[in-house]
């Protein structure tokens, strides 16, 4: 790599943090993308020297930069949306941080994505093979990965790696995906006056008993392969006065090992019913809403090895190795050679206390430019 194309991304650190701050303050719940998409397009397009920029139907933003024949071609990919709703976003500074919601999962990520485009422009890498760079929609969440798994589908045959990029990741290098599912529970009854109607079952209560009845089932803390059980989301009822005629409840099953992730699945739905089952006159419904496949690449991948090397160039440390739950999921379940990294460190990522610590990036930015560079060198 070339002293040029090092500088040009180390240069571009206090563009990156003000870019971040003005990509987060733009909302973008998952399937609520469309205005930031809009403002990452437009910057793609500042940008130009793309040889396709396009803003699709379902808000994806991706550019095409060609490359060397022969040379590994990689999809970059850095998810638009975050998990609160859309409504105003400050991002406040201080003491060598930046604090909002986004800010860090993952709205620095993007803000690294469009400086890496600026120095492709500027000061590009040379030998390296075709490079899309994508700002995808809905990987949180109920987005259930809807964003790269459009991009897998349009662009199948043109990229040969995949690097998903995540603000906090500066540490870590993902080489296994967590798989989980994802379901709606619901239970709905006639309701009625809570005085004049009483005695008819109640859809709260039922829906209580579905989610006690999963606490004996939830997995220990430590133990491996690592499996976890949320309910993260209730509600229902319909007034004070008023015997609930509907409740619901979304479920997040989650495993390293999907041959334990289907068993607990299996064991988590019969308890629900059985435990509902005995209520007269209540219809208990358990319908699908995520379901994120899981898979891994082994540490001798040489994508895998592109990644340690630029880590080497930028003067970090040795990463942790390890699952996660992101973009890099579904490429690896097709057994598409696929890692995520970041471009910083921070914490209370999903919290509106979200932060990221400014100063990693001075070499988080060259870290990421690097393994793309890496990875386009690479053999197809």
């Amino acid at each position: 790599m070339t002293l040029t194309y090092e500088r040009a991304l180390e240069r571009r650190t206090r563009q990156v943090l003000a870019e971040a701050v003005r990509i987060c303050e733009i909302p973008a719940p998952s399937y609520r993308e469309q205005e930031r998409a809009k403002y990452v397009h437009g910057r793609f397009e500042a940008i130009g020297c793309w040889d396709d920029l396009r803003l699709d139907p379902i808000a994806n933003v991706v550019a095409v930069r060609r490359g060397v024949e022969g040379a590994s071609r990689t999809l970059v990919a850095a998810h638009l949306d975050t998990v609160f709703p859309d409504t105003e976003v400050r991002v406040t500074r201080g003491r060598g941080r930046l604090t909002g919601p986004g800010i860090g999962d993952n709205s620095v990520a993007v803000a690294a994505l469009l400086a890496v485009g600026e120095v492709f422009r500027d000061a590009p890498p040379r030998g390296i093979g075709d490079v899309i760079l994508a700002a995808n929609v809905c990987e949180e969440g109920r987005g259930d990965l809807r964003g790269i798994r459009r991009l897998v589908k349009d662009y199948a045959g043109q990229f040969d790696r995949v690097i998903a990029v995540e603000g906090l990741s500066l540490d870590r290098v993902q080489v296994g995906s967590v798989a989980s599912l994802r379901y709606q529970v619901s239970v709905t009854t006639a309701g009625g006056h809570s005085y004049g109607a009483y005695g008819r079952p109640n859809a709260i209560a039922a829906l209580a008993r579905a989610i006690t009845a999963l606490e004996p089932l939830m997995p220990a803390t430590g133990i491996s392969p690592k499996t976890t059980m949320n309910v993260g989301v209730v509600h229902g009822g319909r007034s004070v006065n008023t015997i609930a005629p509907y409740a619901a409840f979304e479920l997040d099953i989650r495993s390293e090992a999907p041959a334990t992730l289907a068993s607990l699945d299996r064991r988590a739905k019969r308890a629900m019913r059985e435990a509902v089952a005995p209520i007269e006159g209540a219809d208990f419904s358990i319908r699908r809403i995520g379901n994120r496949p899981g898979g891994r690449i082994e540490r001798d991948d040489p994508l895998v090895g592109a990644v340690l090397e630029a880590r080497g160039q930028s003067g970090l440390r040795e990463p942790d190795f390890g699952f996660g739950s992101t973009d890099a999921n579904l490429p690896m379940s097709l057994g598409i050679p696929a890692t995520c990294i970041g471009v910083t460190t921070g914490g209370e990522a999903h919290t509106p206390r979200e932060w990221m610590r400014t100063s990693p990036v001075r070499k988080g930015l060259p870290y990421l430019g690097r393994a793309i560079a890496n990875a386009g060198r690479l053999s197809r």
